[in-house]
C-alpha cells in the first residue's frame, strides 16, 4: 500500500532541498563554466553490490514483473537466478573483464542477465535486438565476446536463424563448446527462451547452477573495472563500443533515481524504452533495482497499446521514454475515459523534447511529476536532469540542472567558454565519463581530452543557475525517435545502388520521431529509383529503422571552396523545399 512506502511532505521536502542547495561553483567571469560538488558523496561500491543491499532490504518485493511473459520474480529471486547463471558462465570458462552479448528484446531473462554479468566480473555487451547480420557481425567481433543470450522467435524477428548465419557451425556444435572460423573468441550461445535450439545452451538449466562461488568472483571486480558496453552510432558509421564502469553506474543510477523520486516511493516503472539504450539499462531498470522499486515490463517490443494497458491495469507510477514514445501515448490516452489512475513521475530523455509534450504529458497523463534528461552514452547515461519540484516551464525550456559531481562548460569556436546564456558545444566531465571505446583508442583520444572533458557535439547554452538547454548538434548523427543513427553507415551502402552515382543522408524534422532520414542522390543519368527499390536494396543489409522514409533527388551537392559538401545547407534546402 502507497501509506507503507510514502515519506511524509516534510522528509520529500528536505531531500529535494539537498539536491537543490549543492549549489554549482563556477567562476566569477561570468563564463560557461560550471561545476556540481554532489549531494552526497560518491560510492565506490560494484553494482553486484549495491543490488545485494537492494535485495536484502527488500526481499520478498516485486523486482521485475514481465506482463507478456506472465514473469513475476521478488528480489531475492532476481539475485537468485542471476548468481546462479553468473556462477554458471564463469563455470563454463568465462573469466574476470570477459565481454558476454545480450541480443533480446525486453524480457526478464534479459535483466537477470545484465545483474549476472554485474555480480561475477563479466562485461555486458548490450546490442540492439533490430540488428541484421552484418551489424551483429561487426559487434560481436568488435567486442570479442566470449558468449552471447539470444531469446526466442518473435513474427519479425528470428535471432537464431540470423546467428546461425553467421555461425554455419553453430547447429552441430557441442553446446557451449562453439568453434568458430570467422569468431574465435565466441564459445557459447544461451538461449535465453523456451525453444530447443541447436549449438545452444539452456538459460533455465544455468539459472539453477550452485551459486555458492559468487562471493568470489565479486571479490575480484573493483569500482573502476568495466561493467557494460553500450553499442552506439558513431559518425563513421560503424557502431562505437563505449565502456562505462561500475563507479559510473553505480552514482549515475543512484543520482538519476534521486531525480525520478525513485528513492522516495515504492514505484512501479512501465518499462517502454528497449533495455539495451542507456535509458533503458541505466535511467530505468538498474536506476530502478538500486533503489527497490518493481520493474514492469509490457511487451518485448515497443508497443504503445500494451503501454498504456499496463499504465493502468498494474497501476504504474513510474514512466520513462523518449519523446516520439510520449507523442504516440498521448494520441491514444486522450481516447480513453479517464488518465492513468496513478502516475506520479513521467520521465523524457533521448532526444531534444518540445516544450508542447512536456505540457501535454502533465495535462493528458494526469502526472505530478515530468521531467527531462539529457546524457550521452560516452556519459555512461545523465549529465543534466530536470528536479524534483521544477516547474512545467522550466521543464519543457531546459534539459534539467547539472547533475552531481559533474562539471560542464560551453566553448566557441576558439576553445574558450562563452558568456553565460550563449550558444556553444558542450563539453562535459566527471566521474560518469565512460572508461573509452573498446578497442579504440584514437577514437577515444579524439572524444575525451587528456584533462577529462568530453567533446559531445551538441549545441548547447548553460544559465548561471546550473540549467543546460540544446538549441542543436555539430555532429552528423541523426536522432529518429531516440535511435542514434550515423548517416554514412548509410550513405556508405546507397552508393553502392547501380543507379546512384552519390548520396547524402540527413535528418529532416517530424511531428512524430523528431527526425526522420531522408536520402538526397544523385543519380546516373536517366535512372529513376522508388522508395520501395531503396527499402528492397536495404532490407536484411541494414536495421529497418535505418532505412530513409523521404527520397530527394539533385543534381550537384553544395560544397565548400575546398571541395567539402556541406551537410547542413543539404538539410536546410530540404526543408526549405528547394531540393
Amino acid at each position: 500500500m502507497w501509506s507503507k512506502s510514502v515519506p511524509s511532505a516534510v522528509n520529500r521536502f528536505n531531500c529535494y532541498q539537498i539536491i537543490r542547495l549543492a549549489r554549482c561553483i563556477h567562476t566569477a567571469s561570468k563564463d560557461s563554466h560550471i561545476k556540481h560538488p554532489g549531494s552526497e558523496p560518491l560510492n565506490y561500491a560494484t553494482y553486484g553490490e549495491v543490488f545485494q543491499k537492494a535485495v536484502e532490504k527488500y526481499p520478498g518485493r516485486v523486482a521485475v514483473r514481465s506482463v507478456h511473459e506472465d514473469v513475476t520474480l521478488s528480489y531475492e529471486q532476481l539475485l537468485t537466478q542471476a548468481d546462479s547463471l553468473g556462477c554458471a558462465l564463469r563455470a563454463h570458462g568465462l573469466q574476470t573483464g570477459d565481454r558476454i552479448g545480450i541480443w533480446s528484446h525486453n524480457s526478464a531473462s534479459w535483466i537477470v542477465s545484465l545483474v549476472a554479468a554485474a555480480r561475477v566480473g563479466l562485461i555486458a555487451a548490450l546490442l540492439n535486438p533490430a540488428f541484421e547480420a552484418p551489424e551483429l557481425s561487426f559487434c560481436i567481433k568488435k567486442t570479442g565476446m566470449k558468449a552471447i543470450l539470444i531469446p526466442d522467435k518473435l513474427p519479425n524477428r528470428d535471432y537464431y536463424t540470423k546467428l546461425e548465419s553467421l555461425l554455419p557451425e553453430l547447429r552441430k556444435a557441442k553446446p557451449g563448446s562453439l568453434i568458430s572460423k570467422d569468431f574465435p573468441n565466441l564459445t557459447t550461445v544461451i538461449n535465453i527462451g523456451r525453444e530447443k535450439l541447436p549449438g545452444t545452451l539452456s538459460y533455465d538449466s544455468l539459472i539453477t547452477h550452485n551459486n555458492n562461488d559468487v562471493s568470489k568472483y565479486g571479490s575480484e571486480i573493483k569500482s573502476a573495472d568495466g561493467c557494460l558496453l553500450h553499442l552506439t552510432s558513431g559518425t563513421t558509421g560503424d557502431p562505437k563500443a563505449g565502456l562505462d564502469s561500475h563507479l559510473g553506474i553505480v552514482n549515475n543510477t543512484y543520482f538519476s533515481g534521486v531525480r525520478n523520486t525513485f528513492n522516495q516511493y515504492h514505484h512501479k516503472i512501465c518499462v517502454q524504452v528497449p533495455l539495451f539504450h542507456a535509458l533503458g539499462s541505466i535511467i530505468t531498470a538498474l536506476s530502478g533495482l538500486q533503489h527497490g522499486n518493481t520493474l514492469v515490463l509490457a511487451a518485448p517490443i515497443y508497443n504503445v497499446k500494451a503501454n498504456i494497458d499496463a499504465l493502468y491495469a498494474e497501476k504504474c507510477t513510474a514512466l520513462t521514454g523518449t519523446p516520439t514514445m510520449y507523442v504516440d501515448m498521448l494520441a491514444q490516452v486522450q481516447d480513453r475515459a479517464s488518465p492513468p489512475p496513478a502516475l506520479k513521475t513521467a520521465l523524457a530523455a533521448g532526444a531534444p523534447c518540445s516544450p508542447l509534450i512536456i505540457r501535454n504529458m502533465q495535462k493528458y497523463l494526469n502526472v505530478q511529476n515530468v521531467a527531462c534528461l539529457y546524457g550521452l552514452t560516452e556519459t555512461t547515461a545523465a549529465v543534466f536532469q530536470s528536479l524534483p519540484g521544477d516547474n512545467v516551464d522550466k521543464v519543457a525550456e531546459t534539459v534539467g540542472y547539472i547533475h552531481d559531481h559533474t562539471e560542464a562548460k560551453v566553448v566557441g569556436d576558439d576553445g574558450r567558454p562563452v558568456p553565460f546564456g550563449s550558444e556553444g558545444e558542450l563539453y562535459t566531465r566527471g566521474y560518469n565519463n565512460m572508461i573509452c571505446y573498446w578497442d579504440e583508442p584514437e577514437k577515444t583520444r579524439q572524444t575525451i581530452s587528456e584533462d577529462g572533458w568530453i567533446c559531445t557535439g551538441d549545441k548547447f547554452k548553460l544559465s548561471e543557475d546550473g540549467y543546460g538547454t540544446i538549441v542543436g548538434r555539430l555532429k552528423d548523427i541523426i536522432i529518429r525517435g531516440g535511435e542514434n543513427i550515423a548517416p554514412k553507415e548509410i550513405e556508405d551502402l546507397l552508393n553502392t545502388h547501380p543507379n546512384i552515382i552519390e548520396s547524402q543522408v540527413v535528418g529532416v524534422a517530424d511531428e512524430r520521431l523528431g527526425e526522420e532520414l531522408c536520402a538526397v542522390m544523385r543519380l546516373r543519368e536517366g535512372a529513376s529509383i522508388s522508395h520501395e527499390d531503396i527499402k528492397r536494396y536495404c532490407e536484411g543489409r541494414l536495421a529497418k529503422f535505418k532505412i530513409p522514409r523521404v527520397l530527394k533527388f539533385t543534381d550537384e551537392f553544395p560544397k565548400t571552396a575546398s571541395g567539402k559538401i556541406q551537410k547542413f545547407k543539404i538539410k536546410e534546402m530540404v526543408e526549405a523545399g528547394k531540393i
